[in-house]
């Protein structure tokens, strides 16, 4: 086992994958111990981590929560995501076998002590974001949850998505995306759903309840946009999928942190600063993972009443041992099925305080949608 350490460091690593060799930025926190609930965040088409980091604004929200943020690198700078070969920019490029990559990143932060086994998430955008769901159907127990900004799911997942548990999902996406339109695209090679589509596919397949929609309010009123919140509960196992509309939003993900945009970033539509992403990634992420909930107390089973005295005579003592006749010891209580897990965005994570700095997320009025 590895011992915790406090630090603060930006370690760039490689790891070597099916014999390639394969690149992933590892930022700790200042006074974070390791291993630490730790986010694997997935850059967009034609970034690299350090832009990725830089734009994407996750590190502010991993210093205040306590978590490890990770920025591997896609091969070509590109993931081998889930929609069909023709839609995807690799069907030109050499192709990485980013999966393997993924289960082997994820298995090496938790050998190397960074990261705690049971509270790894995944996040990601664009390119990304299609990847995240290609783990979350193909590897959902690797995961304790995920989070896909700035992409739909591949219709193709109606019939493909065989997730072996329900998965926990968030969808974060603006209606004025015009690279991964809102309300999905067709092409004769292949199509996505749109945004509220993606989420009710991942709704059903984790058999849950309506959903239940909430506007959220406009705390930067001179960016444009607004945000409202869709969010199924009362799914299996206490999972849940939410959808986070950013009206008029473009091809960005959300920020109230200070950034470093891409070159590119002015000429992909309004970003909101209405909501901050990494703050929205971490309340949805946080209620999952961690160590199973306490069995309840055993509880020794009643000692028989005395029976009456026949003729006269004198009653006989109840034995005073509570073993069973078999001589055995007294079964354990056995733990719930499935732990209950606090819902919605006002729910307090079991470690850090998720949902402070998502004030505004966590007192949502929700109305039935």
């Amino acid at each position: 086992m590895s011992t915790p350490v406090l630090a603060e460091s930006v370690k760039d690593l490689r790891l070597s994958v099916n014999g390639e060799t394969r690149r992933y930025v590892v930022v700790t926190p200042d006074g974070v111990t390791t291993p630490a609930p730790t986010v694997i965040a997935l850059h967009g088409a034609a970034q690299t981590p350090e832009s990725f980091r830089a734009y994407f604004g996750l590190d502010d929200a991993a210093a205040k929560h306590g978590f490890v943020a990770v920025y591997p690198e896609g091969e070509g700078r590109t993931w081998n995501d889930g929609r069909p070969a023709a839609m995807r920019l690799k069907m030109m490029l050499r192709p990485g076998d980013d999966v393997a990559f993924l289960v082997a990143l994820a298995r090496r932060l938790a050998a190397d002590g960074f990261a705690d086994p049971n509270r790894i998430y995944l996040t990601g955008i664009s390119n990304g974001g299609f990847m995240v769901q290609r783990m979350a159907c193909e590897h959902t127990e690797l995961f304790a949850a995920y989070s896909a900004i700035m992409s739909t799911a591949p219709a193709n997942y109606r019939e493909e998505c065989q997730p072996s548990r329900p998965i926990s999902i968030q969808f974060i996406h603006g209606t004025g995306d015009s690279v991964i339109g809102y309300g999905g695209f067709w092409t004769p090679l292949g199509s996505t759903l749109s945004a509220p589509d993606s989420a009710r596919l991942y709704a059903a397949l984790d058999g849950c309840g309506p959903a239940k929609a909430s506007k959220l309010p406009d705390l930067a009123p001179g960016d444009g946009t607004t945000a409202v919140v869709s969010r199924w509960d009362e799914c299996r196992d206490g999972s849940a999928v939410e959808l986070i509309t950013i009206e008029r939003g473009g091809h960005q993900s959300p920020a109230m942190v200070e950034t470093k945009p891409d070159l590119a970033t002015p000429f992909l539509g309004l970003r909101s600063h209405d909501i901050d992403a990494g703050e929205e990634i971490w309340r949805f992420m946080s209620v999952y993972g961690g160590l199973p909930a306490a069995p309840p107390p055993v509880v020794p089973p009643r000692k028989p009443k005395p029976k009456p005295a026949a003729s006269g005579a004198a009653a006989k003592p109840a034995p005073a041992s509570a073993t069973p006749a078999d001589g055995g010891k007294p079964p354990a209580a056995k733990p719930p099925a499935s732990a209950a897990k606090p819902q919605g965005a006002s729910a307090a994570p079991p470690s850090a305080s998720a949902g402070a700095a998502s004030g505004a997320a966590g007192q949502r009025g929700i109305s039935a949608q």
